[in-house]
């Protein structure tokens, strides 16, 4: 007696739905530019397309690598750096505003996106060397139309 092996079925909207957010993610990815340090930014231009109204949605819309969570009432709840997690370090990225660190992400969703010039994301060994092992989930640089820098 021979046994049939079965092979799962894979409903097509499954496929599809993993397409879909490759599609995105990859989009994302190639929305940021990538400069000859390794740093990636994301430019006025690429937030203006996005359709983002607040620098929250411009987060969520436009950075790589990161998980941005919203609660049920539309409020931010956390940033997730995509990978491992650690019981030791910080799990949230370090995110700074023209040079200030936000200790409070619900400041973002009341920053108007038109207003940022450009956000510079900086991951594994470069974050660390600027800003230690507490940005060890990386660093989102957020620079505003205003700021000197």
């Amino acid at each position: 007696m021979s046994r049939r092996h079965r092979h799962p079925v894979v409903p097509a909207f499954a496929i599809g739905l993993l397409l879909a957010c490759a599609h995105a993610s990859q989009r994302r990815s190639e929305e940021t530019q990538r400069n000859a340090d390794g740093r990636r930014i994301v430019t006025a231009e690429t937030i203006e397309h996005s359709g983002a109204r607040t620098a929250w949605e411009a987060l969520q819309r436009t950075v790589p690598f990161f998980t941005f969570k919203d609660n049920n009432r539309g409020g931010t709840s956390g940033i997730e750096h995509r990978g491992r997690s650690s019981i030791v370090l910080r799990d949230q990225p370090l995110i700074l505003m023209d040079g200030v660190e936000l200790n409070d992400f619900t400041t973002l969703t009341s920053v108007p996106a038109s207003d940022i010039r450009e956000i510079e994301i900086l991951t594994g060994i470069d974050a660390t060397t600027y800003y230690g092992t507490g940005a060890s989930k990386g660093v989102i640089r957020i620079w505003t139309k205003g700021s000197g820098s």
